[in-house]
């Protein structure tokens, strides 16, 4: 249950023999000019127990989700002057830790791709399926991918700190959740109207 992502079951029953064939669907819901849909969010502690990653990386994302205040670890702070005092935006932890951090997710893009998409288990997401609704002429339009193709394109491309500090992984934001409740999780986020650009491309 720990990584559940199918939002609805699909039982297909194959009159042939009665076979049961079972599919689950992670259904996004958008309006056309939504921007960003969260995906998952824990605490940095459970993403370590599950991909992992050693105590200095644990240490830079608690100080990036401010978990940890960066005055319990002045000697990462030093003369800098923080945009947030409450945490650290990732271009501004030490060097070493953020090479570390970018080498972790470069190097284990797949199952962190695939533990926040598709999830793991028996109730791990087999489709994807995006509605766009538009306001204006009131319509609901629909895509549906398999999830290998809807990971392959979101989690597809570099890994990278964003201009605002977080962290892109292909089309996925890395960020910290903020707001109330929970402001000091991790979470991660896509846009899933994005996913209409695959028609796009197909031209169809």
């Amino acid at each position: 249950m720990r990584f559940k992502k199918a939002d609805a079951q699909i039982k297909i029953t194959i009159a042939i023999g009665n076979i049961l064939k079972i599919e689950n669907l992670s259904l996004k819901k958008a309006n056309s000019d939504a921007d960003y849909n969260q995906v998952d969010k824990r605490r940095v502690n459970s993403y370590q127990e599950v991909w992992g990653f050693d105590e200095a990386i644990a240490i830079g994302l608690k100080l990036f989700t401010g978990e940890l205040n960066p005055e319990s670890h002045p000697e990462f702070i030093r003369e800098r002057e923080l945009r947030d005092k409450r945490r650290m935006f990732l271009d501004e932890l030490p060097e070493d830790i953020r090479a570390k951090i970018l080498s972790f997710f470069r190097d284990n893009r797949i199952i962190v791709v695939n533990d926040i998409l598709k999830g793991r288990g028996g109730l791990s997401a087999d489709w994807m399926l995006v509605t766009r609704y538009n306001k204006q002429d009131q319509t609901t339009t629909w895509i549906f991918k398999d999830i290998n193709t809807a990971m392959n394109f979101f989690g597809g491309g570099d890994v990278r700190i964003s201009p605002r500090g977080s962290l892109y992984i292909g089309k996925i934001t890395m960020q910290r959740k903020g707001g109330t409740p929970d402001p000091t999780k991790l979470q991660f986020e896509i846009k899933p109207c994005e996913l209409f650009k695959l028609e796009a491309d197909d031209g169809s």
